[in-house]
């Protein structure tokens, strides 16, 4: 277990150190671009990220399935890279051919070309970050998985830097920067791995293809709506607001994804001890522990990020204030999402993957209907109530179907917790009277800490044991 522990703390140390440098981005851009160049930045965010959901077609996922039970992992990698690679060979093309009708649609500008074209290139490096690290991964290289991936982060940071540094700051500057730097990462990785390649596979494993194919291409569908339901408020807003609005929005949403932090570290950890745990049938009382723990410790977070939320925004030029009553709304999305990873075990445990696909379906509904409602009515705001909305339906489903197929645990307190911090979040985003909400505010941190009391003790109780029993 010891082991395990390390390891999970190395692969931590790659997701953390990334996401300190997405971190990092935030201010760099703030500060050399208006919230009106920041909103078409955002839009090449939006048009990357739906790019990243959908190019592997799901062969990244069978990739990892297939690992264990394939006697070549490398062979297994570099058939699995096939069909994505043909495909992004097509993206290109099609982006080349219809360039000045996508960046019409993306910056309100059919000149930017050149970073479509750009943009189309970077997919065909991605696949190959994607799968390089997969592999690296999957053969528990965790300080090589950590390191290429501070890498090729650090490399977009530094393209970025450079960039606004011999150009001018403006928002088409920052996209060839992070283009570049993530094409000059990929291109490091791939060197540093270039010796797996050499040896290119003499014919395609057809049977090895369709087997890939047939678990691969179903998650694309649950894939995509899940992609559209992270960028649906961006469509919204591109179409009902303008680029300043957008450029606020964006500027809030990154503040919130910091959250993803802890997302993803409790995810390296929670997985495969959820996995161990079934596999040798602990009980469900262990689950429901660790679910409280982390509702307590992420609605913790969450309170102190409101109560600070002035300071926190300072991370940001001046023209982005705007942005400290939007993110505590947005935070709902990596709330919510590392909360489920507690309470989905049902369908992780018994494979019912398909509930997943119903799950994002149910959430995307709500977030189109609520988006179209709000944002023509408080833009920025409306939307960020919208998305904060949905991730609430988003974690309910979730539960729900899970806790319907798996004996699963009482989540009552949950949803007591989550009413109280959207409640909190809504009054930040529109009545914005400082004293009142300060005090409602310490009222919730009084309430959380008393709530989760008993949990709180047997912590300290343990605690003390285990100290008590080293000395």
């Amino acid at each position: 277990m010891k082991q395990l522990l390390i390891r999970l703390g190395q692969f931590s140390i790659g997701s953390m150190g990334a996401a300190l440098l997405n971190l990092i981005l935030i201010p760099v851009t703030t500060y050399f671009l208006s919230p009106s160049e920041y909103g078409k930045t955002s839009m090449f965010f939006l048009a990357q990220t739906f790019l990243i959901y959908i190019i592997y077609l799901g062969f990244d996922q069978a990739f990892t399935r297939e690992f264990h039970d394939q006697p070549k992992p490398v062979t297994l990698m570099k058939q699995a890279m096939v069909i994505p690679l043909l495909s992004s060979l097509a993206l290109i093309g099609f982006m080349v051919g219809f360039a000045p009708w996508i960046s019409t649609i993306l910056f309100a500008d059919s000149s930017y070309t050149i970073a479509i074209y750009l943009l189309g290139v970077s997919s065909f490096f991605l696949i190959f970050e994607r799968f390089l690290l997969l592999l690296i991964r999957m053969e528990n290289r965790a300080l090589s998985f950590s390191f290429y991936s501070i890498l090729v982060k650090g490399m977009i940071l530094i393209g970025t830097l450079v960039a606004l540094w011999v150009g001018p700051p403006t928002f088409i500057t920052v996209i060839y920067g992070m283009l570049i730097g993530q094409i000059v990462g990929d291109l490091l990785l791939i060197l540093a791995h270039f010796y797996l390649f050499r040896a290119m596979p003499g014919k395609l494993d057809t049977h090895l293809l369709k087997q890939l194919a047939h678990f691969g291409l179903p998650v694309v569908v649950g894939t995509f709506l899940y992609s559209l339901l992270i960028l649906i408020d961006k469509v919204f807003l591109r179409m009902l607001a303008d680029f300043y609005v957008l450029g606020i929005y964006t500027a809030a949403f990154k503040v919130a994804s910091a959250l993803m932090i802890i997302q993803v570290s409790f995810a390296n950890f929670w997985v495969p001890t959820a996995y161990e745990w079934y596999k040798h049938k602990k009980p469900i009382s262990y689950y429901e522990k660790v679910s409280h723990i982390v509702m307590f410790g992420i609605s913790f977070f969450f309170l102190t990020m409101l109560f600070f939320k002035e300071w926190i925004v300072v991370i940001l030029s001046p023209a982005y204030l705007e942005a400290q009553y939007i993110f505590p709304l947005l935070c709902f999305y990596p709330l919510m999402m590392t909360i489920s990873e507690t309470t989905n075990l049902g369908i992780v445990f018994l494979k019912r993957s398909v509930l997943n696909i119903y799950v994002s379906l149910i959430a995307l509904i709500f977030a189109v209907v609520l988006n179209f409602l709000f944002v023509p009515l408080y833009g920025a705001v409306g939307a960020a109530l919208a998305t904060g909305t949905a991730y609430i339906i988003f974690f309910l489903a979730r539960t729900f179907f899970s806790m319907r197929i798996w004996e699963g645990f009482s989540v009552k307190r949950h949803l007591i917790i989550i009413s109280i911090l959207y409640g909190l979040a809504v009054y930040s985003a529109f009545f914005r009277q400082e004293w009142i909400e300060k005090a409602l505010i310490i009222g919730a941190f009084v309430f959380l800490v008393w709530l989760y009391r008993r949990d709180m003790r047997d912590i300290r109780t343990k605690y003390s044991n285990r100290k008590g029993g080293r000395a």
